[in-house]
């Protein structure tokens, strides 16, 4: 079992928010009711991000419905995605209480068409407008911001136009994927239909270095291979040589794809990565489900129990000791065991066996970061001693080759630092579009 170790605390200096009320925050006194203040209290806070998204939303819905008679429903939609992702980027990095999430928004938009589909107008034709982009926005939302779009379309929609917009772009194939030579960078790709008739190519590039899974750039292409040279580019030489090939292991490509909306959103999200926030969800869930007709397991998978038990054996075999029965102290060498277990519960993606086993120089990178973060020093760098002995260990297991895994283990000690964004803390952004 691993040795139980604190993690290290580490204070997070905020920052503060100009031109924007402040929300009281419950009192630190001894109230008479606890609990109703706490519900007072976010009572006004909902209130004040309610107010604060309908501030964004009146306008930029205004904006759509008067470009709308010159737009086809393509680029209405595209449209509204950059508006959405524009607006969203104002609440990054403010004060918790300004902070307005998808949903904030969603609503404030859907609140600023139900006002104007009800107002009395002179034509028709203010009205017909706000009708399409009503029918384009509900055929962006995924789930489950979706449902509070179902009453509006049932609403002001006829039928026809209803069924379309709940059931949104259809895929018209299957999806194709490819991934670079380190297997920690991937693009997925699907065709869906438009509203001329034709279809479009919609890219995920989604990076499995990090902590969680996280698309880094996603959005429409004319053809499968402009998706993929331009995805090639992003990534640099170790994607030169990537090909598409069908995406036919369907439990990954569900570890890859978003179908919903996250609860929490990573943060550090840029405006084009908020642009196709909705709706590279709303196609991630059509994707799957198309997927899912025909699910397969094809790629090769190792846990995070296999690897902590084969790399324990691996040490053991290179002179590292077990500790004695029944020791669990915190003193002294940790051993074969301790190192092992705990160096395969902090690679990551820990939940998904077919993508956890690869390595790049990327992720070697922010997984010294996270060693020194979590652990505290003396544990922290018994295990950064022992990160090349598990990249080799993981490309033998992979097969990734020898220029590869050196270059893997070039960042293990940290003195090299991987280029490329960091926030405010040193840490690599989870979001940086980054090449390897």
């Amino acid at each position: 079992m691993p040795v139980s170790r604190k993690r290290k605390k580490k204070s997070r200096s905020g920052r503060r928010s100009s031109g924007r009320p402040e929300v009281a925050a419950p009192s630190r006194t001894a109230p008479a009711n606890p609990l109703r203040e706490l519900f007072e209290h976010r009572r006004q806070l909902d209130e004040h991000r309610t107010a604060l998204a309908a501030d964004s939303a009146g306008p930029m819905v205004d904006a759509l419905i008067t470009a709308a008679p010159g737009c086809s429903d393509d680029e209405l939609e595209d449209g509204f995605c950059a508006r959405f992702g524009a607006a969203m980027t104002q609440y990054e990095g403010g004060e918790l209480e300004d902070m307005v999430s998808p949903d904030d928004f969603v609503r404030a938009v859907l609140s600023a068409l139900d006002e104007r589909l009800r107002e009395p107008e002179d034509s028709g034709s203010d009205v017909a407008a706000a009708q399409r982009l009503l029918a384009v926005v509900a055929g962006v939302l995924p789930e489950p911001l979706s449902a509070s779009a179902w009453d509006l379309v049932a609403e002001h929609l006829d039928d026809a136009a209803a069924q379309r917009a709940t059931r949104g772009r259809a895929v018209t194939g299957p999806a194709q994927w490819a991934r670079n030579s380190y297997g920690t960078r991937w693009a997925v790709v699907a065709p869906f239909t438009c509203a001329e008739g034709s279809r479009r190519w919609y890219l995920w590039d989604v990076d499995t270095c990090g902590y969680e899974i996280v698309t880094v750039h996603s959005g429409f292409y004319p053809s499968a291979e402009t998706a993929l040279a331009e995805w090639q580019q992003a990534v640099g030489p170790s994607a030169a040589e990537a090909a598409l090939a069908p995406a036919d292991d369907t439990e990954t490509l569900d570890a890859l794809v978003p179908g919903e909306v996250e609860s929490i959103r990573f943060g550090g999200e840029d405006q084009a990565q908020y642009a196709e926030f909705l709706r590279s969800r709303r196609l991630g869930r059509t994707v799957r489900q198309a997927a899912g007709r025909a699910r397969g397991r094809t790629l090769p998978r190792l846990s995070v129990e296999t690897a902590a038990e084969r790399f324990a054996r691996q040490l053991r075999r290179i002179g590292h000791q077990d500790r004695p029965a029944g020791d669990e102290s915190d003193q002294g060498p940790a051993g074969a065991g301790d190192l092992a277990a705990e160096m395969a519960e902090s690679w990551s993606p820990r939940g998904h066996p077919s993508l956890y086993p690869y390595c790049s120089p990327h992720k070697v990178d922010a997984a010294v970061s996270h060693l020194r973060d979590f652990y505290q020093d003396d544990f922290a760098t018994q295990l950064i001693a022992v990160l090349p002995e598990w990249i080799r260990f993981l490309a033998e297991h992979t097969g990734m080759a020898a220029d590869l895994t050196d270059r893997c283990l070039a960042y293990a000690s940290g003195e090299s630092r991987f280029p490329g964004p960091r926030d405010e803390h040193g840490q690599s952004s989870i979001m940086a579009r980054v090449a390897e």
